[in-house]
């Protein structure tokens, strides 16, 4: 199977996985599998958002992060991050207002999209490894 994120995601969960990656073994595992990706991923859009805010706002927004091949229990835990991501969003929109609320709630509906497409894509690699 494989993960496709937009790059906000993308870099929504890896910034939650750098926090947590000590958590557990799985997390430390993923870190090292994916972080030379996201740290080289993180310095470009660092560049484009100096530079360039439009083209960093694209980068975000229209370009897209894949993983391929990825087992099922990075599935599951991709998406239990997503779900932690979600769920601190959802904690920051009691404070915000107008177009800061409206731009969490979009995240938040977003990362709760990517968790429930990743547990159905782990359930559909399960069966097809039964």
């Amino acid at each position: 199977m494989r993960i496709v994120f937009d790059t906000w995601q993308f870099v929504r969960i890896m910034v939650r996985l750098e926090e947590t990656r000590r958590a557990d073994p799985a997390r430390k595992k993923l870190w090292s599998a994916w972080s030379a990706d996201w740290e080289k991923l993180d310095a470009e859009l660092e560049l484009l958002r100096e530079s360039n805010f439009d083209a960093f706002s694209a980068a975000m927004m229209d370009q897209e992060v894949i993983f391929d091949p990825v087992d099922a229990p990075t599935l599951e835990l991709v998406a239990a991050i997503s779900r932690e991501v979600a769920a601190a969003i959802k904690s920051a929109e009691r404070g915000a207002k107008g177009e800061m609320l409206t731009d969490l709630q979009y995240e938040r509906t977003g990362l709760g999209g990517l968790a429930q497409r990743l547990e159905k894509l782990r359930k559909l690699s399960a069966k097809s490894e039964r």
